[in-house]
């Protein structure tokens, strides 16, 4: 990966190709994964149940598990700093 890839400001995806951008745009600073069709930012509990299922499924871990290292994930993004 390139030293200088800029990742999603909702949950740290990194963003290496046109399609990973929301809506295919380069100048947002979301992922396609964080945003709706509009390409505007989905709910916190939204982007939290989406990433404590990537951890499940891609990490192996329960649950409760995931659910926690995805919450502690993005309370550091600045798109959810505001929260914490």
């Amino acid at each position: 990966m390139d030293k200088n890839c800029i990742s999603c400001g909702s949950c740290g995806m990194p963003l290496e190709k046109t399609e990973d951008f929301a809506l295919g745009d380069t100048s947002s600073v979301y992922c396609k994964y964080c945003t709706d069709e509009q390409g505007q930012l989905l709910s916190f509990d939204t982007i939290l149940t989406g990433t404590t299922k990537f951890y499940v499924e891609s990490q192996g871990v329960n649950e409760e598990a995931a659910r926690k290292m995805a919450k502690a994930l993005l309370l550091d993004m600045p798109a959810w700093r505001v929260k914490s």
